[in-house]
């Protein structure tokens, strides 16, 4: 046999430790080089250079995280094969040789990973590109490309990585000696302990970091975001290596559970698995959580696009002039949109209204939001004829004013408890209050509306001159959904100096293409994450696997059955597949309420079926494992 067959047996041989490895590094490969197609693609550089500037930023995130896992798979490779390369060393085989045989291997399996992921990505680039041009709404869906530069870096970037890993894999087992090599995994086991005093603390900072998350809104996120991480990260790293031993304790002491059936069993391993395994489930969780919450947020923000648009921008159009003098060209505005929605077939109602434009400014909290601005001054009577028009009652409150900004970051600032007024040497104070919904879209001429009773606006309007006129038109249309890129064209050919044109269609259309581009390049990164964090479980269960046959080999000798095995190996099968799958969930579940603190859209059904669909492969890739782990230990009963 020569050296090369010898290599070729050894990664022959240990195929099903491999498999889980060399799929996940396939799949990196494959999504880098899609990404790397969209990036040279000659029609995307020509439509759009920064989409390209994107999907590069997105490759270095895909490249740096492979580097780091593959570097964790080879090192776990390593661990779980210590003893053979103990056998090898004492057998003659000279250390030159040993590390040969590991730069070998790593790079056969790297060969292998980078000519399937480059083939896998060229066979699923004309459907990647074609979701990628829906994504981005072009007129005509990109053609298919295959680049070979991109292909080429691929190559490069993958071939480099593999090879520093295979280097530093070498001079780890130069420091290690025979007998630590030998040694390997086998070494006795210590009775895990725990402390109560870090229990409590994980959770504690787990706790406290949930409350900061539940608590929190637009304003406060971006300031608690890095302190949540600060608490999470921590705390979960204790919740196994402290509260989970902690648990398993109390389970022992408790004998009408520990004595049941097979659970002395189960509960007495699990303690030793749960100490062993605790960073690699605390590293699978973050993992976990980070792709749960990534994906989750982009996709109920990408859903949630049309409730937020109707929420912010109240009216589906409108159209707003200041000035006397410029009323002319509010009328023409009109015009032009009665003759273009008449052309389109499109039905529409229209309210208008004569407001005023006056100063507003606050002395008590909520100042500085609502400070030195100019407002648009409205008459209960004109607004409740836009409240019919949307549908809505409301009764203004007694000697109060309503107050009403449709701004994203209105909802959670301070409220003022009153206003000043101000207009031509006239000021006012009111008390205010403030409507369940802005019902007035938002105008570069007055962000804020004041709504006050008509003998008030009176007051004010004998005090107004002419320039101080806002003259504003809104419209309802039925299903403007479907009218989305015919109305954002009428609205840039009516928005001029003169008049301000605002609509839904361009709050939803902006809004939607962001997120569309965030869950775009998004979601593979939080798959790749999901299905590295599956792949290090995957590692660590084989890497165990020869010590866990002496187990039960040993159990069977005093009399455990084949039925009896595969319900305990079920059990804590199930224990380290899922634990870290609810925690994360749990954990991306608080992220998911300060989403919904920011947002006016559910966000629920979108994360549900999120999670429901990682859930699914969880599952699926769990069956999978369990039948393969069982299949292996089942030989000691043969």
């Amino acid at each position: 046999m020569t050296f090369r067959q010898f290599v070729f047996n050894n990664v022959k041989r240990n195929a099903s430790q491999y498999i889980s490895y060399f799929l996940s590094c396939m799949f990196s490969v494959t999504v880098f080089f899609m990404y790397a197609t969209l990036a040279f693609h000659p029609e995307i550089q020509v439509e759009n250079g920064s989409i390209a500037q994107g999907v590069l930023f997105t490759e270095v995130l895909i490249y740096g995280f492979s580097f780091l896992f593959v570097l964790y798979s080879t090192g776990s490779f390593m661990k779980s094969r210590k003893k053979e390369y103990g056998l090898l060393t004492t057998l003659g085989i000279t250390k030159g040789q040993l590390n040969r045989m590991l730069i070998a291997e790593n790079t056969m399996i790297g060969i292998g990973s980078i000519a399937s992921g480059i083939a896998l990505g060229a066979l699923l680039s004309k459907i990647f590109i074609m979701i990628f041009s829906e994504v981005i709404a072009v007129h005509e869906p990109f053609e298919f490309y295959f680049s070979w530069k991109a292909a080429g870096i691929t190559v490069l970037c993958y071939f480099i990585m593999f090879e520093l890993n295979s280097f530093l894999v070498v001079w780890t087992i130069r420091t290690n000696s025979i007998l630590h090599l030998f040694k390997g995994a086998m070494a006795p086991k210590k009775q895990p302990t725990f402390s109560w005093l870090l229990t409590l603390a994980a959770l504690g900072l787990i706790g406290y970091a949930y409350y900061l998350a539940f608590t929190a809104n637009l304003v406060s996120m971006f300031s608690r975001m890095g302190l949540i991480l600060l608490l999470i990260v921590p705390g979960t790293y204790f919740l196994y290596t402290q509260a989970g031993v902690a648990f398993t304790h109390l389970l022992k002491r408790n004998r009408s559970i520990y004595f049941r059936d097979t659970n002395m069993l189960t509960i007495s391993q699990l303690v030793y698995k749960l100490k062993d395994n605790a960073r690699l489930l605390f590293l699978v969780t973050i993992l976990s959580a980070v792709a749960f919450t990534s994906s989750g947020v982009m996709y109920g923000l990408l859903q949630g696009a049309k409730d937020e648009a109707e929420n912010f921008v109240p009216q589906d159009f409108s159209i707003a002039v200041l000035g006397k003098e410029n009323f002319p060209y509010h009328q023409t505005a009109l015009t032009t949109f009665d003759q273009k929605m008449k052309e389109a077939s499109i039905s529409y109602s229209a309210t208008s209204m004569t407001t005023i434009q006056v100063k507003l400014d606050v002395t008590g909290g909520g100042r500085a939001f609502y400070s030195d601005q100019q407002a648009q001054l409205i008459s209960f009577s004109d607004y409740q004829a836009f409240l019919k028009q949307r549908g809505i009652q409301a009764k203004l409150p007694k000697e109060k004013v309503f107050l009403s900004n449709p701004s994203v970051v209105s909802e959670f600032v301070p409220t003022p408890e009153s206003i000043d007024v101000s207009l031509n040497g006239k000021t006012e104070t009111f008390e205010v209050a403030f409507p369940k919904q802005p019902t007035i879209n938002a105008s570069r001429f007055a962000y804020t509306k004041v709504i006050v009773s008509d003998e008030t606006y009176q007051a004010f309007l004998e005090q107004a001159t002419e320039q101080d006129y806002l003259y504003y038109t809104g419209m309802e249309i039925p299903n403007w959904i479907g009218h989305v890129d015919y109305l954002n064209t009428v609205m840039d050919d009516l928005r001029q100096s003169e008049v301000e044109v605002d609509a839904q269609t361009e709050f939803y259309q902006t809004m939607k293409q962001s997120m569309s581009y965030s869950f775009f390049f998004g979601i593979f990164i939080s798959v790749l994450f999901f299905l590295a964090s599956g792949s290090i479980l995957y590692f660590r269960l084989f890497q165990d696997i020869e010590k866990d046959s002496a187990h039960y080999k040993s159990l069977y000798q005093i009399g455990l059955t084949k039925s009896e095995m595969k319900k305990i190996t079920t059990q804590q099968l199930v224990l380290l597949f899922f634990t870290p799958f609810i925690v994360a969930v749990i954990h991306a579940s608080f992220a998911f309420k300060a989403l919904q603190n920011m947002v006016s859209s559910s966000v629920f059904f979108p994360i549900f079926w999120i999670i429901i669909g990682y859930l699914t492969v969880h599952t699926l890739y769990f069956i999978f494992i369990r039948k393969l782990y069982i299949s292996k230990l089942e030989k000691v009963f043969l």
